[in-house]
C-alpha cells in the first residue's frame, strides 16, 4: 500500500508507523527533508494514494484535504480538523468517495478498555493536559487566530475530547454545562519556553487554557503554560475518595499504528465511517463553542 504525508513534524512519527506497516510512505514538505517540496510535483509521479496524512498548519488542513481526496482513499487530518464543523461536512460531502477523518490517536490506546470500566464506576473523572512552560512556538502562526483558529482549545483539547468520548458511552447525548477558554499570557511575558521559539516580531492572539465540564462528572483542562506543575493524565474518582490516576504522557507509536490500520481495514465499513463523522463533527462543535 501507499502512504503520502505531508507535513514534516509529527509527520516523521507517521513515517516510523507506515514503514513498520510496510507502506511505500511519500513525504511532502516545503522546508524540512522530504521526498517532494509541493503536493503538485508528487501527484505529477504519484496518482493515487491508499491513506494520506496531513500534518500541516491549521489553516492548511481544508484546503489540502480537497486537492488530495480525488487521489486518495482514505485521509486522515491531524486535530483540530478545519475551522470548523460546517466546513467538515462540506468537505465529506463533496468527496464521498474518500474516507476522511479526524485524528483520534487516543482511542485506541492499549488500554482504553481499563479507563471505560474505571470511568463507568466513578463519580467523578478528570481528565487533564497541563503543561508547565510548553506554548508550541509563540508568535509563530500557532499562536494566530486566524491561522490556528484558536489556541489550547485546538491543540490539546480534541485528544481530551477524543478520550471522553471513548470512555462515556452517552457523549453524543451530552453537551458541556462548563465551557470557557481564556488568553493568561501575552506574547511579551514569554521569556521562554521548552517547545519551540519565542517570536516577539509575531502574534499572540489566541487561548492557552480551556476548561470544559459535561455532566458534573466529567472535568477536562487543558493548559500551555502553568508554572509550577506538568499533569497528562486521567483521574477516576470514586465515593468521593480517589480511586486510581492513568498517565497519559505522549502517546504511544502502537496507538497511531492501531488507528491507521483499523481505517484501513474498515475501509468497506459504512458504519465505522459514519461513527467517526459523527465523532469528528460533535468535537469541532465542542472547540468552536470553546
Amino acid at each position: 500500500m501507499k502512504s503520502l504525508i505531508v507535513g514534516m513534524g509529527i509527520g516523521e512519527l507517521y513515517k516510523s508507523v507506515l514503514t513498520q506497516l510496510d507502506f511505500d510512505v511519500v513525504t511532502v514538505d516545503p522546508v524540512k527533508n522530504a521526498d517532494f517540496k509541493n503536493i503538485v510535483d508528487a501527484l505529477e509521479v504519484h496518482q493515487h494514494f491508499d491513506t494520506v496524512n496531513i500534518c500541516t498548519p491549521n489553516f492548511t488542513h481544508e484546503a489540502l484535504t480537497s486537492v488530495l481526496a480525488p487521489h486518495s482513499d482514505v485521509i486522515f487530518v491531524e486535530k483540530p480538523g478545519f475551522k470548523n464543523s460546517t466546513e467538515w461536512q462540506s468537505v465529506l460531502d463533496q468527496f464521498p468517495d474518500t474516507r476522511i477523518m479526524m485524528v483520534k490517536n487516543n482511542m485506541w490506546r492499549s488500554n482504553i478498555s481499563e479507563m471505560q470500566m474505571l470511568a463507568a464506576d466513578s463519580i467523578q473523572v478528570d481528565i487533564k493536559w497541563i503543561r508547565k512552560n510548553c506554548i508550541p512556538n509563540p508568535g509563530s502562526w500557532f499562536t494566530n487566530k486566524e491561522l490556528a483558529y484558536g489556541g489550547v482549545s485546538r491543540d490539546l483539547v480534541p485528544h481530551l475530547l477524543s478520550l471522553y468520548i471513548a470512555m462515556n458511552p452517552r457523549w453524543e447525548e451530552t453537551s458541556a454545562n462548563v465551557s470557557n477558554s481564556q488568553q493568561n499570557w501575552e506574547l511579551s511575558k514569554i521569556e521562554s519556553t521548552e517547545y519551540g521559539v519565542v517570536d516577539y516580531n509575531g502574534t499572540y492572539n489566541v487561548d492557552d487554557y480551556s476548561h470544559l465540564r459535561y455532566e458534573n462528572k466529567w472535568h477536562i483542562q487543558a493548559n500551555w503554560r502553568d508554572l509550577t506543575k506538568e499533569e497528562s493524565c486521567v483521574t477516576f474518582t470514586k465515593h468521593n475518595e480517589l480511586s486510581k490516576t492513568i498517565d497519559l504522557g505522549w502517546c504511544p507509536e502502537d496507538a497511531y499504528l492501531n488507528m491507521i490500520k483499523d481505517a484501513v481495514d474498515n475501509m468497506n465499513n459504512d458504519y465505522f465511517w459514519q461513527e467517526q463523522l459523527k465523532q469528528d463533527i460533535w468535537i469541532h462543535k465542542q472547540i468552536e463553542a470553546l
